[in-house]
Parts: C-alpha cells; sequence; structure tokens
C-alpha cells in the first residue's frame, strides 16, 4: 500500500503528537482489496471496441482503428480484467460497449478491503473514455446492506429527476458531516480519456479536524461500491439512443461507448481511534493491525487494557488526547472495571492519590479488599501506620471466642469506631480488650463479667464495682447509667457522660442513635464557583503537615470568578449533616493577605 499525501494533507499536518491523539497514515487500501465485477469486455468472446477520441467530428485523427479485446486471447494486450484497476501498472480494466445490449449501460464495481476502514477519500482515473456519466458510490459493512456517499449525473437537473437529491454546483462542498451530495463536476464528456474523479469523504466537511461520531460513521466501510449506471456520450448521438435500442443502430457508433477504469485509489486508514500510530498488515492474516498505545488494547484500541480502567475509554481526536488510567490497586489487583456509580460518589482513589474515576478492582490478593484493595477481608486487619502498598498488609483479627461477638475486627484506621483501633475485635456485652479476652470497665468475674452496681459508662467511680456511684455531669441514675433529660450518647470516654441535644430550638429531648460513623480525610472535589454553579475554579492541594489543607488565591479566583464567590463541598460533604453537628466537627476556613511591594 502506498501513501498518497497531497490529498490528505490536512488530516496530519497540524497535529501535535504530545496533546492529539494518534493515527496510523492514510494509504491506498485498494491495492491490497479483492476486486470483482459484473461484466467485462471480452469475457464471452473476443469483441470489437473503438475509441472515442478517435471517432469525434470534426476532430479528425491520422489512421483511426478499433481493436479486439478478449479476456481469454493469450496477448496480454487483449485482456483488461477488473484487476488491472488497482494493480498500479498502466493498464485498465474495460466494460463491454453497449453495442452488446443497453443492459450494459449498468456495470457494478465492488471492492472488499478485507475489514473496516476509515475511508478519507476515493480517487477514480479513467482509461480510453470518458469518465462515467450517472453512477453511484455507495459503501457497506457487510455487504448486505449498502448507502450512498455521493451520487454522480450527466447534468444538474438529472440529479433531481434520478436521485431526488437537489445538486450541488461546481466543486463538491459540504454542509454536514454525513451529508450525501449530487454533482455533474466529474461527469462532463471531457476530456475523452484519462479523465480523473476526486472524492474527498473527510477534508471539506464541518469536523474533519476533530472528527464526530457522525463523520466516523459515515466514512466507514469495508466494502465500496462504484454502481454505473449511464455511459457518458456525445450530445450528437443522445437523442439517437433514446429512440432506438443500441443493437439497432450502427456499430460503428455503438462500439464507442463504454466505460474504462485505469485506477481505483482508495485513501483510509485503520480505525484505531486515535490510539495508534501504527497499523501493520499481518501476513498471516492478511489484515491490519491497530499496535494500540494509551493503555488500550483490541483489533481497533476500542477499549481499555485490563487493570486500566479508572476511566471510561474515550476516543482520541486530532485535537485531543485520551488515554486509559491504571486502577490503583496498590499492587494487589491485576484487573479492574469502571463503575460510573463508584465515579459519581468518589469512592475510587487513583494513582495519583485522588478520589477521581470508578475503578473498582477484582480479584484482589493477600487477603485484601475494597474498591481499591485497601482494605481487609473479614478476619483480617490492617494495622494502624501499615500502608496498603505493603506486600503483606492485612495480619489476622485474634478475637477470644468468649468474648468476642465473631471473628471479625476493625479492618483499619478508615473503619475504626470511638475506642476501637485497627485490630480490635467486637466484644459481646460486659467484655473488653483488643482481643475480648477480659471483663469491661463496670463488669467483674471474667470469663462470666457481670455487671458491676455502678456504670462504667456514665459513673466517675475508679472502681465501679464498689460503690456508692458517683455520676457524672450528665449521667443521672443510682446506678450512673442513663442521660439526663436534654442529653443523649452515654460514652466510657467522654468526661461530662453525655452530649447535649441539638434539636434547632424545637425540643430539648433526644435519644442515641445507633448509627456509626466515620472521618472523611480527603478533600478532593472542592472547588470555588459562582452563585449559578457554572463556573468552577480548582485549589491546590497545600504540602503541609495537614493532608487535609486546600488553598487558592484571590487574585486567580478572580481572574475568572465575579466579586462574589463561593467553596462547593463534593459528595462525601453533602450527606444529611448529622455527622458534623453530632461529632461538633469544624471546617477551618482561613484568610490571608499579603502586602504588596511598592
Amino acid at each position: 500500500m502506498h501513501q498518497n499525501h497531497n490529498f490528505v494533507s490536512g488530516l496530519h499536518t497540524f497535529i501535535c503528537p504530545s496533546f492529539s491523539g494518534l493515527f496510523p497514515a492514510v494509504l491506498n487500501l485498494a491495492s491490497n482489496a479483492l476486486i470483482t465485477t459484473n461484466a467485462t469486455c471480452g469475457e464471452k468472446g473476443p469483441e470489437m471496441y473503438c475509441k472515442l477520441v478517435e471517432h469525434v467530428p470534426g476532430q479528425p485523427v491520422r489512421n483511426p482503428q478499433c481493436r479486439i479485446c478478449n479476456q481469454n486471447s493469450s496477448n496480454p494486450n487483449q485482456r483488461h480484467p477488473i484487476t488491472n484497476a488497482i494493480d498500479g501498472k498502466n493498464t485498465w480494466w474495460q466494460s463491454p460497449s453497449i453495442k452488446n445490449g443497453i443492459e450494459y449501460h449498468y456495470v457494478t464495481i465492488t471492492l472488499d478491503l478485507q475489514q473496516v476502514f476509515q475511508i478519507a477519500y476515493v480517487i477514480v482515473k479513467a482509461a480510453n473514455s470518458p469518465r462515467p456519466g450517472n453512477w453511484i458510490l455507495e459503501r457497506s459493512l457487510d455487504d448486505v446492506e449498502y448507502k450512498p456517499w455521493q451520487y454522480h449525473a450527466v447534468t444538474d437537473t438529472e440529479c433531481l429527476t434520478l436521485y431526488n437529491i437537489y445538486p450541488r454546483t461546481g466543486p463538491p462542498s459540504y454542509a454536514k458531516d454525513d451529508e450525501v451530495i449530487c454533482t455533474s463536476f466529474y461527469s462532463k464528456i471531457h476530456p475523452l480519456e484519462n479523465g480523473e474523479i476526486h472524492i474527498s469523504l473527510i477534508n471539506g466537511r464541518p469536523s474533519a479536524d476533530d472528527p464526530s461520531p457522525e463523520l466516523l460513521e459515515f466514512t466507514s466501510a469495508r466494502y465500496i461500491r462504484l454502481r454505473f449506471q449511464r455511459i457518458r456520450t456525445l450530445n450528437a448521438d443522445l437523442m439517437m439512443f433514446a429512440h432506438k435500442d443500441p443493437r439497432e443502430i450502427d456499430p460503428i457508433v455503438t462500439r464507442r461507448y463504454y466505460y474504462s477504469v485505469k485506477d481505483i485509489s482508495v485513501g483510509g486508514m485503520c480505525i484505531c481511534y486515535g490510539h495508534a500510530r501504527a497499523c501493520p498488515l499481518d501476513p498471516a492474516t492478511n489484515k491490519s493491525r491497530c499496535e494500540c498505545e494509551h493503555n488500550t488494547c483490541g483489533d481497533s484500541c476500542d477499549q481499555c487494557c485490563p487493570g486500566f480502567h479508572q476511566k471510561p475509554w474515550r476516543a482520541g481526536t486530532f485535537l485531543t488526547k485520551t488515554e486509559c488510567e491504571a486502577c490503583n490497586c496498590h499492587g494487589k489487583a491485576e484487573e479492574c472495571y469502571y463503575d460510573e456509580n463508584v465515579a459519581r460518589r468518589s469512592l475510587s482513589l487513583n494513582i495519583h492519590g485522588k478520589y477521581i474515576g470508578g475503578g473498582v478492582c477484582i480479584n484482589c490478593t493477600q487477603n485484601t479488599a475494597g474498591i481499591n484493595c485497601e482494605t481487609c477481608i473479614d478476619g483480617f486487619f490492617r494495622p494502624k501506620g501499615v500502608s496498603p502498598n505493603y506486600p503483606r498488609p492485612c495480619q489476622p483479627c485474634h478475637c477470644n471466642p468468649i468474648g468476642s461477638l465473631n471473628e471479625v475486627c476493625v479492618k483499619d484506621e478508615k473503619h475504626a469506631r470511638r475506642g476501637l483501633a485497627p485490630g480490635s475485635c467486637h466484644c459481646k456485652t460486659g467484655f473488653g480488650g483488643v482481643s475480648c479476652d477480659r471483663c469491661a470497665r463496670g463488669y467483674t468475674g471474667y470469663p462470666d463479667c457481670k455487671a458491676c452496681n455502678c456504670s462504667g459508662l456514665g459513673s466517675k467511680n475508679e472502681d465501679p464495682c464498689f460503690g456508692p456511684c458517683n455520676c457524672k455531669e450528665n449521667v443521672e441514675g443510682g446506678d450512673c447509667s442513663r442521660c439526663k433529660s436534654g442529653f443523649f450518647n452515654l460514652q466510657e470516654d467522654n468526661w461530662k457522660g453525655c452530649d447535649e441535644c441539638f434539636c434547632s430550638g424545637v425540643s430539648n429531648r433526644c435519644q442515641s442513635s445507633y448509627w456509626t460513623y466515620g472521618k472523611i480525610q480527603d478533600m478532593s472535589g472542592w472547588y470555588l464557583t459562582d452563585l449559578s454553579g457554572r463556573i468552577r475554579v480548582a485549589p491546590q492541594q497545600d504540602d503541609s503537615d495537614s493532608p487535609q489543607q486546600i488553598s487558592i488565591s484571590n487574585a486567580e479566583a478572580r481572574q475568572t470568578l465575579p466579586h462574589s464567590h463561593y467553596w462547593s463541598a463534593p459528595a462525601p460533604y453533602l450527606g444529611n449533616k448529622l455527622v458534623i453537628l453530632l461529632e461538633k466537627n469544624k471546617i477551618k476556613y482561613t484568610l490571608g493577605w499579603i502586602a504588596r511591594t511598592s
């Protein structure tokens, strides 16, 4: 396959490889195609034909002569098979003349490119006859359903009468990516031989520089069909053909009307969706295959490779580069998949430490589990300070079967709850310790662990088993086991015993909920915006001792935002707000000024 630079130079010359997609070179795909036709001169035996250029009235040619075509001849100069149209040599294909019947106006040539390509152009060069008059260039993916690419007619009027399409006058132009036009530009009688037809399918269309899905679909084809429907004749012969069967006309006239094609060029490239710069031919299969880059896989680079699904696959364009991003499985899984719901909820940690994307790891190893293999399976835990990147981060839980509820302990710091560190077992009532192997405060007599007279949660007694009971400030009852009215959430590590109800002034009565809580330790997703929320300015993550610190300069914000602007919080901060209220957490907001030097 040879490369045609001139016709498609606009496709590639402006591309900057660092920021644009990757595309293979545009090659002449016809040279490797399978080509067929339904009629060839001399296939039924020797046939005489005459060149129109030698028989034009008023243009005498010295020693005009007719010639013989014969597909079975031993003389190669008499054979004009359809393969001559794509062999790159100075030979040609020729159809039977209409001396054999009017049906030879209707001749079809079909090229099978043997796989689907994106087609940029088609060039047809006539040989010893004028270019076809009326004909249709068609495309197909399956050789069953064909769709038109472009109509050609002898006159603009015939665009309407034959094809019901308003003619496009002058050189062909296109208003839409998938517009099918009709033109008479290439159906003129002159030149009488060696005329050319240039059909552009990409250049000149609205999204040629950044192809739209419509343009990609419109230019995708495996089969290309040239459906000739009328041979171009001299005007002097036109009326004769309109009223007589060609077989009743002088053979000197009818023998000079036939189709001839000396070259068909189909400029196209592999469909690699902007993810390959090369698409070599595999001699074993005789098919071209994309050499995928950007962490993409598949015959057409149409999917992300295993382990690279942090973001959904997207096609690259002539103007923009897109890459498949590796999932962050902390080295514990080789495969993952993309989940839009995970991405929407900002639950997946990417390789840059941001909760951006929707990669979900599959088949986590080393007893790990979770979206990013960041936690442990039941019965294992990751100790505090141990990174998920460690080779074997998860250790077995050691839960006493007498005092623990089950064999599952706190898996990591993210799952830690009040008073329970990673590795701590969930104890039955009355039991305590990391492994639930002793009695909790306020209980005595292991392994029975009976309750003491004073509550270990609400009393200030050094040993709750010895009275009298001395209740904490917000606790009451003979055994200090309940919160006073207006208070809730009795806890051992609360020096007042209970928290004050927060009911927005509507009531001062409440009761404890058994909901759990967690800490939000990531600041990804915050941005400054205007009141409408349409303009966004991202802050920077500060390199400080606190990973929860972000900042932005006022000057930077004012470049794109109005005087009044607002912080917008990501999804993890936009729940029912109860966590922040109950825990009395605060978001610290600091304004600073820097004096300008004169």
